[in-house]
């Protein structure tokens, strides 16, 4: 098949400041086996070198989008509106795609009208070779289901502790995100679980694709990694969280789903406990409001778990957070 007989996949990647990674992530999105693909780089406003080093490789395929700094659902949605392909890649400006991924995607996805394909996530620290770390066993989580609602409380953490599907790993058809709606530009934690759980709910399942996206993380104490411990972001975080919990129970009502809208309610409540007590005492009455016991998550080594089996969640949060002012002083 002629490479314009294919469908034509939109590779949309909002950068901000990224200019040691960006190089890198572009390769990976011209290194695709799959042909037909166009790249938009929308640059949210970066005062590093990103546009510098993005620009050698402006071409037919690949085009650079300048904004304001607005924020990475802006850019996502201002490289989706410029976009005219079939199918959507997000990608961000620091992760990667094995060369296979957009490919593999596409043809489950020209069978499976309607669906969103999904691939394997490999997380990696920055600084580590991506391709020396073992791809995770995510089959609990990552499956073929038409069943939205159930494949969203395994993610929620309806059996343990939740998982998380990172942005790079979807391949989305743009009908399903014209009826889901785009990105929310309000929300500034979360904006992928909240976009994705609309999209989801929108289309007629998933599908488990192969390929791997590869998910950059960086060390505590980076802007990336703190982000999480502002309270404005953790009322977003909490907003957000209202609103994927809507759209799901408006679907279907059930105690699997209730047990993981807890535990995610639980989840903001330990990360707010006991520096921000306004969002505490919202996500911790939510919490309780959905009627089943939340999972409680991990909150540090062996001496805070001890301290969390023998006194409680609050006290083992508290001496973790006495403990890493101490550190930080």
């Amino acid at each position: 098949m002629a490479e314009s007989d294919l469908p034509l996949v939109s590779v949309v990647i909002p950068s901000f400041n990224a200019a040691k990674h960006i190089e890198a992530t572009l390769l990976s999105a011209l290194n695709q086996s799959y042909p037909n693909i166009e790249i938009f780089i929308v640059d949210d406003g970066s005062v590093d070198d990103t546009l510098e080093v993005a620009g050698k490789y402006v071409s037919e395929r690949v085009t650079i989008i300048s904004q304001k700094n607005g924020g990475a659902c802006r850019a996502r949605n201002n490289g989706l509106n410029r976009s005219k392909g079939k199918y959507i890649q997000f990608l961000d400006a620091d992760d990667l795609l094995s060369s296979d991924k957009i490919g593999e995607q596409v043809r489950e996805l020209e069978m499976y009208p309607d669906h969103l394909a999904v691939c394997a996530t490999v997380h990696f620290r920055d600084g580590v070779d991506p391709f020396t770390v073992p791809i995770p066993d995510e089959s609990h989580f990552l499956y073929n289901t038409e069943d939205i609602p159930e494949f969203l409380a395994r993610l929620w953490g309806a059996d343990g502790l939740p998982w998380m599907v990172q942005t790079s790993a979807w391949l989305t058809p743009v009908s399903l995100i014209k009826e889901a709606g785009e990105w929310d530009e309000t929300i500034l934690l979360d904006q992928d679980g909240e976009f994705f759980t609309r999209v989801m709910l929108a289309g007629k399942g998933i599908r488990l694709c192969g390929g791997v996206n590869y998910y950059r993380k960086f060390v505590y104490g980076s802007n990336v990694a703190s982000k999480a411990h502002k309270p404005e972001n953790l009322r977003s975080k909490l907003r957000a969280l209202d609103l994927k919990s809507s759209y799901v129970l408006n679907r279907e009502d059930n105690l699997r789903l209730r047990r993981a809208i807890a535990s995610q309610y639980m989840q903001v409540a330990v990360e707010a406990y006991p520096m921000f007590h306004e969002v505490f005492s919202e996500a911790w009455r939510k919490c309780k409001s959905q009627g089943q016991p939340p999972v409680i998550p991990v909150l540090g080594g062996k001496t805070i778990e001890t301290i969390k089996r023998l006194l409680g969640w609050k006290s083992a949060k508290w001496f973790s957070f006495q403990l890493h002012k101490h550190l930080t002083k």
